[in-house]
């Protein structure tokens, strides 16, 4: 499939330190892009240096300081592509973004196709007329694609130096009303850096903004009335915002002609609240925060406020690589029953979060890359060797990353004693852009462009370190979203074990697995892609009813007022997990009993790999812990292999064996 060449335009000024990342960000299109133009536009730094050591794939071109306008002007007179990408060198783009908007371009009469931010919560119209540029600018210049013939002809960008910081919203206005087309590509593909650029800069922004009205006014011959109206609008939004700033006495002036424009009573009460002392409109501010947090919350940071509790955009879209959603682990009309009952006898996977060593009662911190427990996998695979046990190590970003994480899981590989499958954990795998919060420890909470980048990222890795391409993976935390089974259909997975039945996450805004069965099930209904989740269940007399879905009895209410302890004395309910972490052996067997006399087959036990070095989780403390961790392994595989006449597999020998056909 031939794609419209498009030429990449860069203006840098001072950017030394981040223009790096925006020109990787376009190497790394997964359309490779037919020219990059960096055009220095009079640094003082090493601008110019730092994109000459790319050599030839990016032409710099230097030039005495004249803004962006000029900069931008210079590199499309350069350049040769039917289409100009436009990219500030402080921003960069996710790999998909100059793929996904050329589906964009066909029809003639376009001229202008723009995709989204990953900073923005708004979308745009499919399409924007002028009316909707004129009320708002939905167009930011770094996601912006644009006929190089009609820039050409609409004479390109406006070099007037009281325009900058708008000259982008100038052209937008002057291209859509000489009867171009202006389409939404609605998919977040580029990434903004705020408050760097020329726009942070309130009052220049404001007087650019009223320029661009006059310049509009006389170039396009617009109503006086129109104009005037949107001068008033900025006068008003400059004005708040001044307020707000404290910057008082462009706030004056400007709530003043607001109020001469538009009187009422609002705008009176902000122009006279410009005339108090700054020390009394600060108090009031607090005051206000105070009353809509509550007193009782004063001096202490609100838990609420200091961890996201939404994320930075809505974190649900349509995957840009397909038009309809073909899968998902969350909702289950897409779920196709697994044939278990096929089983000749019940099946075992082992599989091992093979992750960094991290302070399990410390914040998330991306800097955490210690992985020296991994060279002590060898002590469980004495058991394993035992029993035929080849487990599958889930591995995350630091572990693949670093030699002392992979290479002991070489030789393993190498010597056919386990298998490599993935498990991201958001806050230490790159790109590193979203805030590091609880909410954002679970991958699913991420945008679905973030989600990608970073499995993407991953599985890459993965591949590098072991030379195999990763098919199972693992959401860090349980922490599987509404977009992760497409996604993982896109990048080749086979299959997941991110679910943990009859757990709930809610409360630290993860899923609710509470109502999911602990039986392997299709995610699709092409059943391509295996769940597989970790074995968790109720057991005990009571474990069969139903309860409303307000009472958890293993809710932190419940464990507080020892509600859990009682129902589990009394043998009523317990929730167990299939792990030697805080499990003791008689409960695992419990549980296996349990499940195998309500007609389960299948059984997925884990665990995390710093547990095999003393001191790195909370189950593992001492050299003690240690050894009756290996006693657990070991007499587990023996109950099962034994009592329960059951099989360790892989987890290939699972999914081959639910196959349809």
């Amino acid at each position: 499939m031939s794609h419209p060449t498009v030429s990449v335009i860069i203006p840098a000024y001072n950017m030394g330190e981040q223009l790096t990342r925006a020109i990787d960000s376009v190497l790394a299109q997964t359309v490779p892009v037919q020219e990059i133009f960096v055009i220095d536009d009079g640094s003082k730094d090493n601008t110019a240096d730092v994109a000459e050591r790319y050599g030839s794939p990016v032409k710099v071109i230097r030039k005495p300081n004249g803004g962006p306008a000029s900069a931008r002007n210079l590199g499309a007179r350069m350049a040769t592509g039917e289409w100009l990408a436009l990219l500030d060198a402080d921003d960069w783009w996710f790999p998909h973004k100059t793929e996904v908007q050329m589906g964009f371009t066909n029809a003639p009469d376009v001229g202008l196709v723009h995709c989204l931010y990953d900073h923005r919560i708004e979308r745009p119209p499919a399409e924007l007329s002028f009316d909707d540029l004129w009320a708002h600018n939905w167009i930011g210049t770094a996601s912006v694609m644009i006929r190089r013939s009609l820039f050409e002809t609409l004479g390109g960008f406006n070099e007037e130096p009281a325009l900058i910081s708008v000259e982008d919203y100038n052209l937008w206005l002057r291209l859509v009303s000489a009867g171009w087309r202006i389409v939404t590509c609605p998919h977040i593909l580029a990434h903004y850096t705020q408050g760097t650029g020329i726009s942070s800069n309130l009052e220049r922004l404001m007087k650019a903004s009223l320029f661009n009205l006059d310049d509009l006014e006389v170039r396009l011959k617009l109503p006086a009335a129109m104009v005037n109206r949107k001068r008033a609008q900025l006068c008003a939004q400059f004005g708040r915002q001044a307020l707000h700033d404290r910057k008082l006495p462009i706030a004056r002036d400007l709530l003043w002609q607001t109020v001469k424009a538009e009187p009422s009573t609002d705008n009176a009460l902000r122009y006279l609240a410009s005339r108090l002392p700054v020390g009394l409109l600060d108090a009031k501010r607090t005051f206000t925060q105070w009353t809509k947090t509550g007193a009782s919350s004063a001096g202490q940071p609100d838990a609420a406020l200091t961890d996201s509790s939404s994320p930075i955009v809505p974190n649900e879209e349509w995957p840009y690589w397909t038009d309809v959603r073909t899968a998902s682990v969350l909702d289950r009309r897409f779920h196709v029953r697994a044939p278990i009952e096929t089983l000749q006898r019940p099946m075992l996977v082992t599989t091992i979060d093979a992750e960094e060593d991290f302070d399990w009662s410390g914040p998330f911190d991306s800097s955490a890359s210690k992985v020296t427990s991994m060279r002590h996998q060898h002590r469980a695979h004495r058991v394993f060797e035992h029993f035929g046990v080849v487990p599958v190590y889930l591995v995350d970003y630091p572990v693949a990353s670093q030699d002392d994480g992979r290479a002991p899981l070489i030789e393993l590989l190498r010597d056919n004693l386990c298998e490599i499958g993935a498990q991201l954990h958001p806050w230490v795998t790159p790109p590193f852009i979203e805030e590091i919060s609880v909410r954002n420890s679970y991958p699913g909470n991420l945008p679905m462009v973030v989600e990608y980048s970073k499995l993407a990222a991953l599985t890459e890795a993965l591949e590098t370190a072991f030379g195999t391409r990763p098919r199972l993976y693992r959401a860090g935390r349980c922490g599987a979203g509404p977009n992760t089974a497409e996604i993982l259909k896109h990048l080749g997975y086979q299959a997941d074990t991110s679910i943990m039945p009859h757990w709930n996450y809610s409360a630290q805004h993860g899923a609710d697995f509470r109502e999911f069965s602990v039986t392997p099930f299709w995610l699709d209904t092409d059943r391509s892609l295996l769940e597989m989740p970790i074995t968790s269940s109720l057991v005990g007399h009571a474990a069969g009813v139903r309860l409303p879905n307000r009472f958890d009895p293993f809710g932190k209410t419940a464990e507080r007022t020892g509600v859990t302890s009682v129902l589990a004395r009394l043998g009523l309910m317990e929730r167990i997990r299939l792990t030697p972490e805080g499990i003791q052996i008689e409960e695992a067997k419990r549980l296996v009993r349990h499940m195998k006399t309500e007609g389960h087959k299948v059984f997925v036990l884990t665990y995390h790999s710093p547990s095999l070095e003393p001191g790195n989780t909370p189950y593992v403390r001492t050299q003690a812990d240690l050894e009756a961790f290996l006693r657990w392994l070991e007499e587990f595989y023996d109950f099962f292999t034994t009592e329960i006449g059951g099989e360790c597999v892989s987890w290939r020998d699972l999914r081959a064996a639910l196959q349809p056909g």
